[in-house]
């Protein structure tokens, strides 16, 4: 049964009026970002900024390269993504980028999902060597936030011996996302990829949620994950995928995990659906409802697969969807 929740719905509920009142503050207060930096002997990317208290870092797990533009837009014709991509300066394949925030509030380290860790290498799967590069341990890691079990954002749980890359972490996944994963039968009927991918999908998830069995704390609906985490529901991409709003003060920001994609065809057309949406026509209600709160209320937005850094805001276009506008 397809969970389907209005914009009104979404806009006065316990997240979206947390949202509307915090924004204008958010707005003006000064999100300023030291300016990105990398080591000098390595290709690490890290992006620091403050967020009211708490101490925000974007960590590049790295890319996937080549990726087909057309998998991101499903049902749109040749001609309408051909549009979209001369209007984006973008070719037929495209480069993703896998996004990590590290947020320090003072007394813990945590970290928004896990990345791809060994099973996308050479492209991705940077986080550790990142952390490394910041002087972060993985045992300095005290929880793990997951917003969907996909493998480039749980296949960094573990590391090459199969054991827990970030062992003394907690973690904290939707029930709903944790059961559906774990479950004896588990279906994808409108992913549209070839069975032998789909099984991948399962495997990984399966493997790594059965890992953390024992220290995963599952939560449900709109509540607090965390002192200053909460769930936002943002089922379609995967049943239980949640987007985290995280609180510091008077300032806020939302990760919105995979509600969307890409910065020109997902955010310019929110009813184009990508290939990999377990309920594409859920995944597109929810992209539209959460990208709606976001611009209406000039909420500061971090999306995991967006060009680095990945913060930024919304607004409306004039055709339809909305524009990215990355923080300078």
């Amino acid at each position: 049964m397809k969970t389907k929740v209005s914009r009104r719905t979404f806009l006065t509920s316990a997240i979206g009026a947390a949202i509307a009142s915090t924004v204008p503050l958010a707005w003006k207060s000064s999100v300023v970002a030291q300016q990105t930096q990398s080591a000098p002997s390595s290709n690490a990317k890290f992006y620091r900024f403050k967020l009211g208290n708490f101490q925000m870092t974007s960590i590049e797990d790295g890319v996937f390269l080549n990726m087909p533009a057309k998998a991101f837009a499903g049902n749109a014709t040749p001609a309408q993504l051909n549009e979209v991509l001369q209007q984006g300066s973008q070719s037929e394949t495209l480069t993703l980028n896998c996004n990590i925030l590290l947020v320090d509030t003072g007394t813990e380290k945590v970290l928004i999902d896990a990345g791809s860790g060994f099973l996308t290498e050479p492209t991705a799967g940077k986080l550790i060597s990142n952390l490394q590069t910041l002087e972060i341990k993985p045992t300095d890691i005290d929880a793990i936030i997951i917003t969907h079990a996909h493998v480039d954002h749980v296949g960094g749980l573990l590391n090459s011996t199969g054991a827990l890359a970030f062992p003394q972490a907690r973690y904290f996944v939707s029930k709903a996302e944790y059961d559906f994963w774990t479950s004896p039968e588990v279906n994808l009927p409108n992913v549209q990829v070839d069975e032998k991918t789909k099984q991948q999908f399962i495997s990984i998830a399966q493997k790594c949620l059965g890992a953390i069995q024992n220290k995963v704390t599952r939560f449900e609906g709109e509540g607090e994950i965390l002192p200053g985490f909460y769930a936002i529901p943002a089922p379609g991409h995967t049943p239980g995928q949640v987007a985290i709003r995280i609180v510091s003060g008077n300032e806020s920001i939302i990760h919105t995990a995979d509600v969307v994609h890409t910065h020109t065809i997902n955010l310019w057309h929110p009813n184009w659906q990508p290939i990999f949406d377990a309920d594409p026509d859920q995944a597109a209600a929810t992209r539209q409802q959460i990208l709606s709160a976001i611009a209406d209320h000039r909420q500061l937005m971090y999306a995991y697969h967006f060009p680095f850094p990945g913060i930024g805001y919304l607004k409306s276009r004039a055709e339809e969807g909305f524009e990215w506008q990355p923080i300078k």
